[in-house]
């Protein structure tokens, strides 16, 4: 097949895939994933003594309100064992803003292309002993790795957890030259992340449920991040990862199911984030965060074909529509109605 029809079959299978999404999700008017959700706000503050080379956007001791959303990625019950996110925008906006980054707990992704991507979603319903994506495991042993590394069991908090972009994407420096970037969000003090869990508990992979017997609310973690904050600000630094493209570089480096090394690869703190108050929910559900939201010395790196290890941030940015859909039909007909098997929520931010 030529390049132009690999790149061809790669928008179609995007746009196609964003609108199958807005059939099945925004009709309903729930997210793609990481459905229930609590959004702060705040100010971020770009470092004055970066170690980082000089670039526009990034420059030294430069604020931007802020919001961060964090949700726990597959179900809406905070206490089943799965990924846990938080979703940063530079601006206290509903979407508009100078910049997106969406990160996840883990170092590396469970998919890392776009074709990838659609095998791992047509899994979600083939479960296993309450277990989602046990056949796409079976068959691709490094998504597994990246299960096992992402997922956290009853974390104290979601104000101490990491979270990773795990995607590079475009870093273009005052100098001109272009490296890659990788982001990761960790909490001010770098207090040990909690909600790990051991290899004994791994190794005959785990269930998706929640536990008979549990007595913690379905929305813990949301009310524990509104009863830190009743108590006072919540900090983060942000941090970067950078890589200069070399012509001996292997493919492999932009595979996001393959974290960096941090020995030649260290993280560089970029900004720190303090967060001041709870948005209400209502306004917290019409966010929508966008990979197109960037300025022009960041961004995203250029996909050929749904192999490639791009293509993933490709067709996640072509998303925009489905989030749109959803909006716009949560404020025309309410939010969703609660499901007769979910248990209630405490939240009272």
């Amino acid at each position: 097949m030529s390049k132009v029809l690999k790149k061809a079959q790669l928008w179609l299978f995007s746009y196609a895939w964003a609108w199958a999404l807005c059939l099945v999700f925004s009709l309903k008017r729930e997210r793609m994933s990481h459905h229930s959700g609590i959004t702060s706000k705040g100010r971020l503050r770009i470092t004055k003594t970066p170690a980082f080379p000089a670039h526009d956007f990034f420059q030294p001791g430069r604020e931007f309100p802020c919001r961060l959303r964090h949700a726990s990625a597959s179900y809406a019950d905070d206490t089943i064992i799965q990924v846990r996110s938080a979703s940063l925008k530079f601006a206290d906006s509903d979407y508009d803003s100078p910049l997106d980054i969406e990160l996840n707990t883990g170092t590396i992704s469970l998919f890392w292309t776009a074709r990838n991507f659609a095998e791992f979603a047509q899994q979600r319903r083939h479960r296993v002993n309450d277990l989602a994506y046990w056949h796409y495991y079976d068959k691709h042993p490094r998504g597994l790795l990246a299960a096992e590394d992402g997922i956290r069991k009853y974390p104290a908090s979601f104000a101490q957890l990491y979270y990773h972009s795990q995607t590079a994407t475009r870093f273009v420096g005052k100098d001109g030259v272009l490296r890659y970037a990788k982001y990761r969000l960790v909490p001010a003090d770098r207090c040990p992340e909690t909600g790990l869990m051991s290899k004994d508990e791994l190794r005959n992979r785990w269930k998706e449920s929640v536990v008979p017997g549990e007595t913690r609310p379905p929305d813990y973690l949301r009310q524990e991040l509104v009863d830190r904050l009743a108590r006072g600000p919540v900090q983060y630094v942000l941090q970067l990862q950078l890589h200069t493209p070399q012509p001996d570089d292997s493919p492999e480096l932009l595979n996001c199911n393959v974290a960096w090394d941090e020995a030649t690869h260290p993280h560089m703190d970029l900004a720190t984030v303090e967060l001041e108050s709870i948005l209400p929910r209502e306004e917290g559900n019409q966010m929508r965060f966008s990979l197109f939201h960037h300025p022009p010395s960041l961004g995203l790196l250029p996909s050929e074909h749904m192999d490639d290890y791009n293509s993933l941030n490709y067709m996640r940015a072509r998303s925009s529509v489905v989030k749109q859909l959803r909006v716009y039909l949560t404020k025309a007909w309410g939010p969703r109605e609660r499901k007769p098997d979910e248990r209630p929520e405490t939240v009272r931010g």
